[in-house]
């Protein structure tokens, strides 16, 4: 089975909104934006699945997507481009909950590490986003879902998957009162194993099971790469209200696999509204570690308790485990410096620091004019809480906040404050390039006629007299009229408009010139002559003696 296939896969359209919908049928429709919009990434697809079914594994996934910079583009064409691949409601409820991006103060400050990607909602969302935070592809034809379920079913981790996943269950079960039999046990596990098929939930519909945290942790043994989910720790009603616990949030290590034999760099994903998106970086993003380093530094601590993230199912009890003993004395829990030292193990690590005073002097900005003031009170305490590291090194913390030009010495006994962060690596596939370039091409198309499109409802409207009421200029006709004859108007400056008639009664040199006698006009001829008044510039009807309608209602009136 090849890995690399499905994450290629482009021929299919994908949907129209962040969450999919379900089409007539039963069919979930797939996104309709996004990169593989550009039809002319079929014939990559096509031949990078010849390149890489050659593998025959899904276990060389070294890859890791990125977004361009999109900040060169105009800031119209930039917008586009980001609500056809962000998932807004994602990013901002996050960063509103203070849960991504808050080290670099998030999106008022414009510095934004981390982006998530918009990612088709059928059930798959899981394997869709590792597909596309590998390789900038859903998993349309399941091929990550096929070997993650072949993994819990079959796969040489199969039990010890089971004994993690029972043994963290176990804890959750007791907290709540609850106690499986072991027939229980045996059932919900082989419930889990069958959530990750790739049959459908219906016979027509194309949606899955939802996928739990168990099956991230399967995953991170399918690819041999660590996974780290950024999600909120409480489900709220829309006032706010706690309602439920999240238990997505953290780091899943692949702990069956040695070390050596895995990707160190994670793969990042983001999880919101029970739905999954990959968390990708742009080329040249903002970083705050050493810029001369490769890549970005994302903290690994909860930004409201100072804590490590926790390492998700990271005790396994071993196969002489004796599970019908109620008490657990013989097996310690697992303590922030072992969850540190396994994060070490798997993933490349470095201590971001910066003394106390540092960050207080920071912090003393007027947090009304400056997001970063915020930032900095919200790092120095996590750093507090995360605790002294002992030896300060001479680096950046933030982006956003340069240390000063004359930093403390060591001599003056100042504390040194750090958090473990995680050094991420971006690596694209060759393919990829290419890919962004055609994607790209065919976003600024769209954009030029949705551009155009919009800009028909903003000419200029012009008003009609003293009137209220407007009208948009109709070039097409104006063109047509511009084509008749022209009108003598020394003969007739009446003006007739649609169905009213607007009379001149300007007097003209040309008015003063003796007007033919009435007398000698035939009055069978039937045409309208100039009124017989004095003066009078309106025309006459031989029924009213060839005086005007309004001459002729006053002379009856006498």
């Amino acid at each position: 089975m090849s890995g690399a296939v499905s994450m290629y896969d482009g021929l299919e359209p994908e949907t129209g909104s962040n969450n999919a919908t379900l089409a007539p049928g039963g069919a979930t429709k797939k996104l309709a934006r996004g990169i593989s919009r550009a039809t002319e990434n079929a014939a990559i697809v096509s031949h990078a699945r010849t390149q890489l079914a050659a593998f025959g594994t899904v276990d060389t996934p070294e890859f890791t997507f990125s977004l361009p910079d999109l900040s060169v583009y105009p800031d119209s064409f930039r917008q586009f481009l980001e609500k056809d691949l962000i998932e807004g409601g994602c990013l901002t409820s996050l960063e509103n909950a203070g849960r991504l991006n808050w080290w670099c103060g998030g999106r008022n400050s414009g510095t934004r590490v981390l982006w998530p990607l918009a990612t088709t909602g059928d059930g798959n969302c899981l394997l869709h986003a590792a597909s596309l935070g590998m390789w900038g592809f859903h998993d349309r034809l399941l091929t990550l879902r096929d070997a993650l379920h072949n993994t819990l079913s079959k796969g040489e981790y199969r039990d010890a998957l089971f004994r993690r996943w029972r043994w963290r269950q176990k804890g959750l079960n007791a907290a709540a009162g609850l106690s499986y039999t072991e027939t229980e046990w045996l059932t919900e596990w082989q419930s889990i194993v069958e959530m990750a098929s790739a049959n459908p939930r219906g016979q027509t519909a194309t949606s899955y099971q939802s996928l739990e945290e168990v099956h991230v942790l399967a995953l991170a043994h399918v690819l041999r790469r660590p996974i780290i989910i950024i999600a909120e720790t409480m489900l709220r009603d829309s006032e706010g209200v706690a309602l439920a616990p999240i238990p997505f949030g953290g780091v899943y290590l692949p702990l069956e696999v040695a070390p050596e034999k895995c990707h160190r760099t994670p793969l990042l994903l983001a999880y919101h509204s029970a739905h999954f998106s990959p968390l990708v970086t742009v080329d040249g993003g903002n970083d705050f570690g050493d810029g001369a380093v490769e890549g970005v530094s994302i903290p690994l601590v909860d930004p409201d308790t100072g804590q490590l993230l926790p390492v998700l199912f990271a005790v396994d009890p071993g196969l002489e485990w004796d599970w019908t003993v109620s008490s657990q004395p013989d097996l310690l829990p697992c303590q922030q410096d072992i969850m540190e030292t396994l994060i070490r193990d798997y993933l490349d690590c470095e201590y971001q620091t910066l003394t106390s005073e540092d960050l207080e002097r920071l912090s003393e900005t007027d947090g009304s004019t400056s997001n970063k003031s915020r930032t900095a009170r919200q790092l120095l305490g996590v750093a507090k809480q995360f605790g002294s590291i002992g030896k300060s090194v001479s680096k950046r913390l933030w982006s956003m906040a340069k240390r000063p030009k004359s930093p403390p010495a060591s001599s003056t006994g100042a504390i040194t404050e750090g958090v473990l962060c995680v050094r991420l690596k971006s690596r694209r596939h060759q393919y990829v390039d290419q890919m962004l370039q055609n994607y790209l091409q065919c976003a600024h198309s769209r954009y030029l006629e949705t551009h155009q499109n919009d800009a028909s409802g903003t000419e200029m409207n012009y008003g009609a007299g003293k009137s209220k009421f407007y009208a948009a200029s109709d070039s097409g006709s104006h063109a047509s009229v511009s084509k008749l004859q022209p009108k003598n108007t020394s003969r007739d400056r009446t003006l007739y408009l649609s169905r009213s008639t607007f009379y001149n009664n300007e007097i003209t040199p040309e008015d003063t010139e003796t007007p033919e006698p009435w007398q000698n006009v035939d009055v069978h001829d039937g045409v309208p002559r100039e009124c017989r008044s004095e003066h009078c510039q309106f025309f006459g009807s031989p029924e009213n003696q060839y005086y005007c309608s309004q001459c002729w209602a006053s002379r009856r009136q006498r």
